[in-house]
């Protein structure tokens, strides 16, 4: 497991049986787009056709430049003939890709699903 960090941001790198994992933890924005362009894509490129899911779980801030690179990872990922989806994004963050209506998109998850209630 690798483990990195800058001031605001940490990530973790899990290589499980059926996908990489890719924990973030902080802020992601302008000042760390950088660093979260350089984890993703390395994780998705040493890893081609594996499933990535990135844990959002103990992220607490997320702008348009975080929004930008998570694009940019799918994309990356579907090029490499893999997958790419966000899990546990929650709070703030889980409102923000919502508010652009990119959360049913990047997590694969049916936003329309969650309004509905279960079936009998």
């Amino acid at each position: 497991m690798e483990r990195a960090s800058t001031p605001q941001a940490t990530h973790e790198v899990e290589v499980l049986p059926d996908a990489v994992r890719v924990s973030l933890a902080g802020e992601f924005d302008l000042l760390t787009e950088q660093d979260l362009t350089t984890w993703l894509a390395g994780a998705i490129e040493s890893h081609p056709g594996r499933a990535v899911e990135v844990d959002m779980h103990e992220v607490t801030f997320l702008d348009s430049s975080g929004i930008r690179v998570l694009l940019g990872a799918h994309g990356l990922a579907v090029r490499h003939g893999g997958s790419f989806r966000l899990t546990r994004a929650s709070g703030m963050v889980r409102e923000v890709l919502d508010i652009v209506d990119m959360y049913a998109f990047l997590s694969g998850e049916n936003a329309d699903d969650e309004a509905r209630p279960p079936a009998a």
